[in-house]
């Protein structure tokens, strides 16, 4: 989860410096707001920490608690248990899918990373994958009844 994470505060990093707003937390207002609508992130995925956040952008934050709670005050995201910031539109808890797409993006890119380490272009890694859950069909395709 750490390195999915990562992953998408990188991207929201390089996206910062495409935004044009008064303040460094509208700005991250901003991004976060338009991956939400884009559905890059699922409803119902819990977001990192401001702390964390602040940490991987090198911000204050302050500015991103100022981001979340615009986002808060939208309903763009929703508090679940006592602290815990989702992605809004999810009835409950995030669900074990939601918990599970992040996992897999998280292992996905683990993979695409150590493809291209290993010479792979990413052609060559996303046919590798896509022959992997080929194969997955198969063996979850129930046997033909035998005439």
């Amino acid at each position: 989860m750490d390195e999915y994470w990562a992953t998408r505060t990188g991207r929201w990093r390089r996206a910062l410096q495409g935004v044009s707003a008064p303040s460094l937390s509208e700005r991250l207002y901003d991004v976060i707001r338009k991956d939400v609508e884009a559905k890059q992130l699922p409803p119902g995925a819990v977001l990192p920490t401001s702390e964390r956040v602040a940490a991987d952008l090198a911000i204050k934050a302050a500015d991103v608690q100022a981001a979340y709670a615009r986002l808060l005050s939208e309903g763009l995201i929703e508090v679940h248990g006592q602290d815990r910031l989702c992605i809004a539109g999810h009835d409950g808890d995030a669900s074990v899918g939601d918990a599970t797409q992040i996992r897999f993006e998280a292992a996905l890119l683990k993979a695409v990373r150590e493809a291209a380490a290993r010479g792979l272009s990413s052609t060559e890694a996303t046919g590798m994958f896509k022959a992997a859950l080929s194969r997955m069909e198969d063996m979850e395709r129930p046997p033909k009844p035998k005439e």
